[in-house]
């Protein structure tokens, strides 16, 4: 069942896309009231955005809010943007107060959309995509939702690359999915040592910049489980 949130705009032509095109597929959909995400379906959810929509809430930072809360109820989440950039610049742009030379806003604007872009496939575990039109942005939501069900095995490589750093406890906790380099760093800043971090509970290890309870919580299980912890 893809649920889609009630509070979507009547007549909305993204809304109506997803509804045509799952019929198609064979997914049934329900509207109703949802307090995280804009379309929900078994763990994955998705936030749909256009491109003045998505550049504002990066403006706002309203989209950390947003992606922090998706993270914490969903195993899989995505931030579909759809629609021209130019145009979304142009829009704010002509609905703006500020006397900064045209030119000159227009670069910053396009910096704070790609670099919002960026900040959240480096920061964080959910997927950014960023397609042309409401159409396209239907196919992507429906698509995952048909093949999602299926039993299978996961997409990867023959060879994982190993991380290595000139400090092994940066390796170690490299090499859990969710952690960068980055990451890693503030995990031992903070917390003093690996032995340290497994003494703390999910809710403190989220106070990491880019950690979410699914990547705090894998954490801990690698730290932790007596079983096999697949990579």
């Amino acid at each position: 069942m893809l649920v889609i949130d009630s509070r979507e705009k009547e007549g909305s032509k993204l809304v109506g896309l997803v509804e045509a095109d799952a019929k198609y597929l064979g997914i049934t959909t329900e509207k109703k009231w949802i307090e995280v995400g804009d379309y929900v379906f078994e763990d994955m959810c998705f936030e749909a955005k256009s491109t003045i929509d998505f550049l504002g809430s990066v403006m706002s930072k309203r989209i950390w809010n947003q992606i922090d809360n998706m993270d914490r109820h969903f195993n899989l989440n995505f931030v579909i943007i759809y629609g021209s950039l130019d145009d979304a610049i142009e829009t704010v742009i002509d609905n703006s107060n500020s006397k900064m030379p045209r030119e000159s806003r227009r670069i910053l604007l396009k910096n704070k959309f790609l670099g919002g872009i960026s900040r959240i496939a480096l920061d964080t575990d959910t997927k950014p995509m960023w397609v042309e039109s409401e159409k396209e942005a239907s196919m992507l939501i429906t698509a995952f939702c048909k093949i999602k069900p299926i039993n299978r095995e996961a997409i990867r490589p023959e060879l994982i690359k190993r991380v290595t750093t000139d400090d092994l406890r940066l390796d170690v906790l490299c090499s859990i999915k969710g952690v960068s380099y980055k990451k890693a760093k503030a995990l031992i800043e903070k917390f003093g040592s690996i032995q340290e971090i497994g003494l703390h509970p999910v809710n403190e290890i989220t106070t990491i910049d880019g950690i979410g309870e699914k990547t705090a919580s894998r954490i801990l299980e690698v730290l932790y489980s007596e079983r096999k912890v697949k990579i």
